[in-house]
């Protein structure tokens, strides 16, 4: 189930995978992808599995086709690291690219590394998109405009009666703003309290298993 929010005079909706969808332009949205981030941590020596960017390739290519989408906009952090950038990774982003059109907003963690020239258009601060401004940072309150962007990670903490805790990942959306989660699988998140989520008049969109659903 998809939500839908509206922003700066266009309507979006936000999607269970934590991508946005965009109608009106055919374009999807998603955040910090960080490919590469597994094969950095083994090169580290660490134990960590094999094929998450592929499987985030994979759901970023079935999201495009079963929405019809004619444009994919990364917002930032595309790439984790230089030493996640193995032959196996670039070859698969090069066909990637081929099949799905891409523009990267550079992030942070892709301003620090210099892979091979790929099919990948490429903007550094801000990309104008109509109404719609698409940047790898959120804004600060009050920002004119509407942004949509990523690198918080955000995530939320949910609490029960008995006392258990469960934190998830999140949309957060604001009077200026929208923050995608990240659509990576290696990421990590920010849990964000929710006292300054109220103070700023923040919307929250939790991800649960294949649904999203408003925070009260």
């Amino acid at each position: 189930m998809s939500l839908s929010v509206e922003a700066g005079g266009e309507t979006l909706w936000l999607q269970p995978d934590g991508a946005v969808w965009w109608p009106a332009a055919r374009t999807l949205f998603a955040a910090d992808l960080h490919l590469g981030k597994g094969a950095s941590f083994r090169a580290q020596g660490q134990p960590v599995p094999a094929g998450s960017s592929a499987r985030t390739l994979a759901r970023l290519e079935a999201a495009m086709g079963a929405l019809g989408g004619v444009q994919l906009v990364v917002l930032g952090d595309f790439w984790h690291g230089a030493e996640g950038l193995t032959p196996r990774l670039l070859e698969a982003v090069d066909a990637f690219a081929r099949r799905v059109p891409t523009t990267l907003v550079l992030g942070n963690h892709d301003s620090r590394i210099h892979p091979p020239d790929l099919p990948l258009h490429t903007v550094s601060g801000g990309l104008t998109l109509g109404t719609l401004t698409a940047a790898h940072e959120p804004p600060p309150p009050g920002t004119p405009g509407f942004t949509l962007a990523g690198h918080w990670h955000p995530a939320i903490s949910i609490a029960s009666r008995a006392g258990d805790r469960l934190r998830r990942p999140c949309f957060v959306h604001y009077p200026h703003a929208l923050v995608l989660p990240a659509f990576g699988g290696l990421t990590g998140a920010l849990t964000l309290r929710r006292s300054d989520l109220a103070r700023h008049r923040a919307e929250v969109a939790v991800l649960g298993e294949g649904s999203l659903h408003w925070l009260p």
